[in-house]
């Protein structure tokens, strides 16, 4: 016969997944009613999106890249720390060496629980932003568009604090709401060129 401690262990974890959920909801939903409220204002809904993927990620802050020529570029950023005076000027290096590039050019999620740990064997490209603003833990998705990547999305913490399964999900959830934000603005801008 399970104890009252367990009943009320189990009680509590279902109230935490509930409260996840709707946050979850909550944040998809926001996403969504900016898309649809304002379709050629990107960078509106990119401020969203970030904001809502370090919300409900319980991240130190986020960031959004798209690619222009051979680097990545922020598009959007929420949070404390920001991005280096070199990554926001010049972007990052298109390489392997960063966890974004990574999930970019792989096309798939990279989640690194120590990147100082990481630096010098698979991140080297990392090692002065990572010096600089001291992050730990880093988790990045691309943004996936007809099987291309057209940029990632990445958040991070300044602790060593590996993010959850659920917290994985629900970035590539943002990256894919993301994909959308962008396709209907490139979308929006096919239809006014025509109109002119």
């Amino acid at each position: 016969m399970p104890s009252k401690v367990a009943g009320d262990q189990a009680v509590e974890a279902l109230r935490r997944e509930l409260a996840e959920a709707r946050e979850q909801q909550t944040a998809t939903a926001e996403i969504l009613k900016v898309i649809s409220s304002s379709p050629n204002d990107l960078q509106k809904v990119m401020a969203t999106v970030a904001q809502n993927a370090a919300s409900v990620c319980s991240a130190t802050d986020a960031h959004i890249y798209t690619v222009k020529g051979d680097r990545l570029h922020v598009v959007a950023t929420y949070g404390l720390v920001g991005v280096t005076s070199t990554a926001r000027t010049e972007g990052l290096p298109l390489t392997r060496g960063t966890v974004t590039g990574r999930a970019f050019l792989d096309q798939r999620t990279v989640h690194i629980a120590d990147l100082a740990a990481s630096l010098e064997t698979d991140f080297p490209d990392s090692k002065p932003y990572q010096s600089e603003l001291g992050f730990r833990t880093a988790l990045a998705t691309p943004l996936l568009s007809r099987g291309t990547s057209i940029g990632a999305i990445w958040i991070r913490r300044m602790t060593v604090d590996p993010f959850s399964d659920k917290q994985i999900e629900m970035l590539e959830t943002f990256a894919d709401q993301a994909v959308i934000a962008i396709e209907n603005a490139r979308l929006f801008e096919e239809v006014q060129a025509r109109s002119r």
